[in-house]
């Protein structure tokens, strides 16, 4: 008896490094650039802040990152070269098992998107934008039930409806707010458009147990107050009606 039961004493104890050994795994964050205030460089930036604190905080292996232009870092998660990409807004209108990825349990915060309209034009309002020009962000075209033009730099795009070049720009309100601000245009008005959620993408692979992580790492952030104090400026996201 006393042989056995140091045998199975040992089995548990295999058993039990087995399943440590599985749950411990490096990880890998793939951030897109630029996209301020979330991500401005690898050190700075609401995401990478979030990224750094979960790292500090994970005990089963490493957390890195790097940065990417937006498309190849999605990119990047779909092939498996890396194991979480954020942000990325859900969008309502398409099915998650009709896409090329998984999402995240947790939501992240959620994002106002406005719209940029030219002063001069007193006819536009976010009821009526299907009748005229707009553009948008390349990764949220398909958001939209009419049509929108593509467009890879809110800064430009903003400088085109302030010239009047195009009727209006829809895009999330901290980016496009800090991009209108830097270029000083004065002949833009702004609107409240919708609100987005915004998760993380996993590997539909490997996503499961990446969620599991990661989920537990925000719970233990949400828990110890880091995440409120780090998100704080776009957790609780409401329109803000300043003019320039």
């Amino acid at each position: 008896m006393l042989k056995v039961g140091k045998y199975f004493v040992l089995a548990v104890f295999c058993l039990c490094l087995m399943f440590s050994q599985a749950q411990a795994r490096d990880l890998k964050a793939s951030l897109p650039f630029p996209l301020a205030p979330l991500v401005e460089s690898k050190d700075k930036g609401i995401l990478v802040d979030l990224v750094k604190a979960m790292a500090e905080e994970y005990k089963g292996g490493k957390i890195t990152w790097e940065l990417y232009p937006f498309k190849r870092s999605m990119e990047n998660v779909e092939k498996g070269k890396a194991d979480f990409h954020m942000p990325q807004l859900v969008n309502p209108k398409i099915s998650a098992d009709k896409l090329p990825f998984m999402w995240s349990s947790e939501k992240i915060f959620r994002v106002v998107f406005a719209l940029y309209t030219n002063k001069n034009n007193k006819d536009i309002n976010p009821g009526n934008v299907s009748k005229y020009k707009i553009e948008t962000e390349l990764g949220t075209m398909d958001f939209f039930d009419f049509k929108v033009t593509g467009s890879p730099d809110i800064e430009s795009s903003l400088k085109k409806v302030d010239m009047g070049r195009i009727d209006g720009w829809i895009m999330a309100m901290p980016e496009s707010d800090m991009a209108l601000k830097k270029a000083g245009l004065k002949n833009i008005k702004r609107w409240e458009f919708a609100k987005y959620d915004v998760r993380i993408v996993l590997n539909k692979n490997t996503g499961k147990e990446v969620d599991a992580i990661l989920t537990d790492l925000i719970g233990k952030l949400k828990a110890n107050g880091k995440y409120q104090k780090i998100m704080g400026p776009i957790l609780d996201q409401k329109f803000d009606p300043w003019q320039p």
